[in-house]
Formats: C-alpha cells, sequence, structure tokens
C-alpha cells in the first residue's frame, strides 16, 4: 500500500513539475528572448571573411577581418588587415580611381586591440591614415564609401554604405 501511495505522489509531483514548465507567458517572453538576440548577433563583430564576401565583392586576400554591418541603416564598416603585397596591389588599385587624402578616424570599440592602443597614443583619440576609393568592394546594397590605410599599421578600415 506504501508503494503505491509513492509512486502516485511521485507521479503527481512530475506532472506539477511539467505543467509549469509550459506556461503560455513564458512561451512569450523567450520569443522576445529570441528576438533581440538575433538583433544583437546582427550588431555583433564578425571576423569570417567568407561571410564578408556575401555581403560585399572582397578582391584581396586578407589576413584578419573584423566586421560589422548596420542592417537598417545600410552600413558596413570591416578592419581588414593585408599582406604587404595585397596592400600594395589595394592601393595601386584604388589610386586609379582617385588619389588619396588624409583623415583621422574615430576607432570603434570593436577594432583590433593594436588600432586602440594606436589611437590612444595619437592623444586625441583618433587614428590618421589615408582615404582611398572603395570601388572595387562595392557590391548591392553598397555603392558608396571609402577604404582608409591606417598609418603605421597593416590595417585598412573600409566603410560602405548605400547610394
Amino acid at each position: 500500500m506504501t508503494t503505491i501511495r509513492n509512486a502516485l505522489i511521485l507521479a503527481l509531483f512530475a506532472m506539477a513539475l511539467s505543467a509549469a514548465g509550459c506556461g503560455g507567458d513564458q512561451a512569450n517572453s523567450n520569443a522576445a528572448t529570441n528576438s533581440n538576440t538575433a538583433q544583437a548577433n546582427s550588431n555583433s563583430t564578425k571576423t569570417n571573411v567568407e561571410e564578408l564576401g556575401m555581403t560585399i565583392n572582397v578582391p584581396y586576400e586578407s589576413e584578419e577581418v573584423f566586421w560589422r554591418e548596420d542592417a537598417p541603416h545600410t552600413k558596413l564598416v570591416a578592419v581588414l588587415r593585408f599582406s604587404q603585397a595585397e596592400a600594395n596591389r589595394l592601393i595601386a588599385d584604388a589610386e586609379k580611381v582617385r588619389p588619396p587624402q588624409q583623415v583621422n578616424i574615430n576607432p570603434d570599440s570593436w577594432f583590433p586591440p593594436e588600432l586602440i592602443a594606436q589611437s590612444d597614443m595619437s592623444g586625441d583619440d583618433t587614428l590618421n591614415g589615408k582615404s582611398y576609393a572603395a570601388n572595387a568592394f562595392f557590391q548591392d546594397p553598397y555603392k558608396d564609401g571609402r577604404i582608409i590605410k591606417i598609418d603605421d599599421s597593416d590595417y585598412f578600415v573600409l566603410e560602405l554604405t548605400a547610394k
């Protein structure tokens, strides 16, 4: 008799736990959390050059890439590091479109640590570089922008927007 009573208590306890896990409000809060997570992931820093190549044209082989896409504002920023040979080829191709211009930019918090440190040492928290035409990287919807060779580094900052 006590075995049946214990089994019945255990069964009722298991059903109560199962019912508590299926609450309607909790399911809706999970959907909202998943939506927020998806939005946060779209703003997360990515490091996959193949994925970047599905979004824009990447005609030069990079050694390192960090990038973020702001889809609602149709903006993409990427930090790319190239070998000396690829950097020279990129610069030569870009100079055919227009001459470089001296620029200063503010680094984002997700930039590589070397660039953050370099901006900290500049005294005004900026990075100095030369801006080139980024036409080689254009792919719909990104049809406007520039690529900046950061002084005293192997890094380039690519800024693209929709026209």
